[in-house]
């Protein structure tokens, strides 16, 4: 079990559409790893289709989904960062990337932090 890691809140329609590409793509390369898109598994899940805007979600949707977030990652195997860490890409993408570091500092079973790049080659 995999969890993408990938932008949201600057375009919550578009970048779901991409991060379900690059999940699709992985799982089609290797049938082995069953990815986890949040935005889908979370966002679309619990609050319905992409809204145009982060600012059309609400409190409830912005403290929610955090919480659900880190219980899939505290269960996943493999840990694909869709972004470097960059604060001016996702604020979010990094808390996840350091709660899989963390994870990984605290217990033995180890998570595998890797990027679509390492499953699909350059330019995938």
């Amino acid at each position: 079990m995999a969890y993408l890691s990938y932008p949201f809140s600057s375009n919550p329609k578009v970048m779901t559409e991409k991060a379900c590409n690059i999940g699709k793509k992985i799982m089609e390369k290797h049938p082995n790893i069953f990815v986890i898109v949040p935005h889908t598994s979370v966002d679309i899940t619990m609050f319905g289709p992409p809204r145009d805007s982060v600012k059309d979600y609400g409190p409830r949707e912005h403290s929610l989904a955090p919480q659900i977030e880190f219980t899939i990652l505290s269960k996943i195997d493999m840990f694909i960062m869709g972004v470097p860490d960059d604060p001016s890409v996702s604020m979010g993408c990094i808390w996840e990337h350091a709660f899989c570091l963390w994870l990984n500092k605290i217990r033995k079973k180890q998570i595998i932090i890797i990027t679509p790049e390492d499953l699909l080659g350059e330019g995938y």
